[in-house]
């Protein structure tokens, strides 16, 4: 009899497991540009590690490809639009969004 509940208890644990993977599939709110748009990470198109990784972030129907990197003792990022800087100093939510959330995942 235990033997079924260790392996029901098994269970339940992977379906929670890949129902958090999965969960983090997809898009992320990651913040609002001036212009009122809400952006959305596109968790599938990041690339690269911590402190040097690329992204794509969804605003309605445009694309925008960001890279981040850090120097100089901070994070820095550039984007499609064109605008960079450093992601705490650029007054950009966005981009403060962005290298927050994947930090805190990688």
């Amino acid at each position: 009899m235990s033997k079924k509940i260790f392996v029901a208890m098994m269970l339940a644990f992977a379906l929670v497991i890949a129902g958090g993977v999965k969960a983090e599939a997809g898009e992320v709110y990651v913040g609002t540009y001036s212009d009122g748009a809400s952006a959305y990470l596109l968790t599938h198109t990041i690339s690269g590690g911590r402190g040097n990784f690329s992204c794509t972030v969804r605003a309605g129907r445009d694309y925008i490809h960001y890279s981040f990197w850090h120097a100089s003792g901070g994070p820095y990022y550039r984007n499609d639009w064109p605008a960079e800087g450093y992601v705490y100093g650029s007054g950009s939510p966005v981009a403060i969004g962005i290298w927050e959330w994947v930090n805190s995942r990688h």
